[in-house]
């Protein structure tokens, strides 16, 4: 799925502490698409070592989270969830 047009609704960000990562949704050239920011790659994005609030740290690196996730989806996940994780961040 190639990542033209690729937009997060930052509304949607939720906390998975279950699952370490932060969960959001986008749209993908009008698709509705589901994605996962694992906690490593947000204290990549922040230069922290533990993350207080990663919901806050996901909706201040928005837009670093929306090209990293068309990186992820570029990979080819071809899932309900796409996860983006440090290598995507690139």
């Amino acid at each position: 799925m190639p990542s033209t047009g690729l937009t997060i609704d930052t509304a949607t960000f939720t906390d998975n502490p279950t699952d370490y990562q932060v969960e959001f949704a986008g749209t993908v050239d009008g698709e509705q698409q589901q994605f996962a920011v694992k906690y490593s790659a947000l204290e990549a994005l922040a230069g922290e070592q533990t993350l207080d609030d990663p919901l806050s740290v996901a909706q201040a690196q928005a837009a670093r989270l929306t090209e990293a996730a068309g990186k992820a989806l570029d990979r080819g996940q071809a899932s309900e969830l796409v996860t983006i994780g440090e290598g995507d961040l690139l």
